[in-house]
């Protein structure tokens, strides 16, 4: 229980070691296993709290709809949702594009790209409570910068998990890109399926109670 206690704890340190040596550190996740999947979900989790922080407590200054209801759901698809997709849509072009990671690795790189969203939505936060509305440039700039290093992160992480090159990596963002598109617009259209059924269904169930 010790051993697995102190294991997780050098895997949560370990995403510091990743945001500044990220291709050694990407690697070495794959490889070396110094990353765990239970240390990536708990980044993932900070992420998707940080993103209800910054949508309740952010000054109204910059969120003039402070006070209305927040809805948890939404949040979950505007954050967390986006990297799940990415994760699929990566591991479905494994095999086109030869590459190596199963979709765990692939999931957990995408878990450790996430602190610098995670600082940069606090960030936010606090600032918007502390600047005026003509300082808020400067919040932007500070989350524009989290989030381009995020977009590193998952860069580097593609790379380095499935042993890319740079070239193969950027088609595979490209492709990957195509692909959560592609996803979205199967599950819209089996959404629209489904509702046409249940309102079929609906509809005979009202036509034989009235006979």
């Amino acid at each position: 229980m010790e051993r697995t206690r102190n294991k997780f704890a050098d895997s949560l340190r370990f995403g510091g070691y990743v945001l500044v040596k990220p291709f050694k550190g990407f690697y070495e996740l794959k490889y070396e296993k110094r990353g765990t999947l239970a240390a990536g979900l708990v980044f993932m989790l900070l992420y998707y709290i940080s993103a209800v922080i910054r949508a309740l407590y952010t000054g109204y200054t910059f969120n003039p709809s402070k006070g209305s209801p927040v809805n948890l759901g939404m949040i979950f698809l505007q954050s967390v949702m986006p990297f799940a997709l990415l994760c699929i849509s990566t591991w479905c072009l494994t095999l086109m594009l030869d590459g190596e990671g199963r979709m765990d690795q692939i999931f957990m790189g995408l878990c450790y790209a996430v602190p610098p969203l995670i600082a940069g939505n606090l960030l936010y936060t606090v600032l918007s409570n502390m600047l005026t509305a003509e300082e808020g440039m400067y919040m932007q700039v500070i989350y524009s910068a989290a989030l381009l290093w995020t977009g590193f992160l998952v860069f580097v992480s593609i790379m380095e998990i499935n042993q890319y090159s740079f070239g193969r990596t950027i088609l595979s963002c490209f492709l990957a890109i195509i692909g959560i598109a592609i996803i979205l617009l199967i599950f819209l259209l089996c959404f629209g399926l489904i509702q046409q059924i249940l309102i079929f269904i609906q509809s005979v169930y009202k036509e034989l109670s009235y006979r």
